[in-house]
């Protein structure tokens, strides 16, 4: 418990001394990314107009690797219900075959295993 109180009070008196040093580097480090982000308009202005192509190319593959995928997993989904669907149905009637094979048959004594 006094663990607790110790951190409190030194996070708090840690907070007295670090909220103005933050104040004063906002009120020097501000101006200075407004010149450094005015000095880089236009690097970036040409990298927009020669990356822009690029990215609608990427955008457009993107998008239709998207589609092919989605359709394909739509239909691999559709497959394995439909595998789970028949294996629901087909098994017991398997099993209830088998059983009915075994009461009803006739007993041939020429049979292999017989």
């Amino acid at each position: 418990m006094f663990g607790l109180l110790r951190a409190l009070f030194f996070g708090a008196f840690a907070l007295l001394f670090l909220i103005p040093v933050a104040i004063l580097l906002a009120v020097i480090g501000l101006p200075i990314i407004a010149v450094l982000g005015a000095l880089a308009l236009p690097v970036l202005l040409v990298l927009f107009l020669v990356g822009l192509p690029f990215l609608i190319i990427f955008a457009v593959v993107a998008g239709l690797l998207g589609a092919v995928f989605g359709v394909l997993m739509a239909f691999l989904s559709v497959g394995v219900v439909a595998i789970k669907i028949a294996i629901v149905v087909l098994v017991p009637l398997l099993i209830l075959g088998w059983i009915l094979k075994r009461l009803f048959a006739p007993t041939d004594s020429w049979r292999v295993g017989a």
